[in-house]
């Protein structure tokens, strides 16, 4: 019995020995010290030198979208465009400082939709 524990140790081996031992009391396999030692690749992520151009009907393009969006919304229907699209075509708004405008006309569609709200509960008997 006890040759086959002597058996079963003689296999397990002495890994100990693969292993580097920190003065933190941190341990780690000596291959994986080894590959750290060399020369690490760095990416590097870098801007657009100038903003793409958009095209010229685009802003208009862009409110037709929103505004479609924000009635479908306003009156419980379902959106023609996908969401993510209307989001990136805000976002390529935003970034060329039409945000001002952008904002101005979604207050006064949202105004002019709680006003309209507002007129038909007045008359309503």
């Amino acid at each position: 019995m006890n040759n086959i524990e002597d058996i079963r140790q003689d296999k397990k081996g002495n890994f100990s020995a693969l292993m580097e031992h920190n003065s933190n009391g941190v341990t780690r396999s000596s291959a994986l010290a080894a590959s750290k030692t060399g020369a690490s690749k760095k990416l590097v992520i870098k801007n657009f030198k100038d903003k793409p151009k958009l095209s010229e009907n685009y802003t208009e393009d862009t409110w037709l979208k929103l505004c479609d969006a924000v009635g479908a919304i306003q009156n419980s229907t379902s959106i023609k465009y996908n969401l993510e699209e209307l989001y990136q075509a805000v976002e390529n708004l935003c970034s060329y400082k039409v945000s001002p405008t952008l904002y101005r006309q979604l207050r006064q569609l949202c105004e002019d939709h709680v006003q309209a709200q507002i007129k038909q509960f007045r008359e309503y008997p």
